[in-house]
């Protein structure tokens, strides 16, 4: 599954509440689980806890080199004590996480281990620092997010593009998510196909024997008679979110027709 940068703050979030209302100790586990393992086996997730690494353990790096330079010192050392900051409330989670990996891994309630895992937690304010942990892990994680999208983002503002990252369609400033499951769907690749593997021939035609082959990897298009549905339904996807998002403002934005030797057209008054 891929997940967009605003999918996967949903999703954290999601489980965070999920989190704080949960009143029974193994189920809070089991979502520390499922938020853990969703930060582990995310690409973008996974990018960020890179980039925060490496921001760690620069900062220890210039703590060291601080310490013969005391007019920096203080500078150096807050930088520090903030970016370790995040690995111990990461750290929390981290633990209980890998309990319950294991638990799910021998298929048995072991006993002992959960009854460990539980006093490890049991302090009077392990509530309070789980609950911080989360906070503190969201909100690295966002602030991170948030800035990728800033500095890598072209100011599109007024212009027809198509945002690949978090699957949205913009048509002179006109937003149309098109993907909100967190899965690439096959309207989602035919406009990457149009977008971004094609920017530079946006007026072009563009026929599904092509798209077929280049951006859905298949092969058997000649032999299939009907294999041109599966991109006319595509089409016909996005242009009933295009009418819904834009409240019937736009309702011709692609030009497509039927058949196997069918193509798709942008209609060059929105471009």
């Amino acid at each position: 599954m891929t997940l967009t940068s605003e999918k996967l703050k949903q999703t954290m979030l999601e489980l965070t509440g999920l989190f704080y209302s949960e009143r029974n100790i193994f189920q809070k586990f089991v979502i520390v689980y499922r938020y853990i393992g969703l930060i582990n086996h995310t690409p973008i997730a996974k990018g960020v806890l890179q980039k925060i690494f490496d921001d760690a353990a620069e900062a220890m790096g210039k703590a060291e080199l601080g310490c013969q330079d005391k007019k920096n010192f203080l500078n150096v050392k807050n930088e520090a004590v903030c970016s370790n900051d995040f690995w111990i409330y990461y750290g929390n989670l981290e633990i209980i996480y890998g309990k319950m990996k294991y638990l799910k891994a021998c298929q048995t309630g072991d006993k002992k281990e959960f009854e460990n895992l539980c006093r490890l937690f049991s302090k009077p304010y392990s509530k309070e620092m789980l609950e911080l942990s989360f906070k503190v892990v969201n909100s690295n994680i966002f602030d991170r997010l948030d800035q990728e999208i800033f500095f890598n983002e072209t100011d599109n503002e007024g212009r027809t593009w198509f945002d690949e990252n978090n699957s949205i369609l913009y048509i002179k400033g006109e937003r149309v998510p098109i993907d909100r499951t967190g899965k690439t769907t096959n309207a989602h690749k035919l406009l990457r196909h149009i977008f971004i593997t094609n920017k530079e021939n946006l007026d072009d035609d563009f026929f599904y024997s092509e798209i077929a082959f280049d951006e859905f990897e298949d092969m058997e298009y000649k032999q299939d008679k009907s294999s041109w549905r599966k991109y006319f339904v595509a089409c016909e996807e996005i242009k009933k979110k295009i009418i819904k998002y834009t409240k019937n403002h736009v309702d011709n934005f692609l030009l497509f027709n039927s058949g196997q030797k069918g193509r798709i057209k942008i209609n060059l008054e929105h471009l």
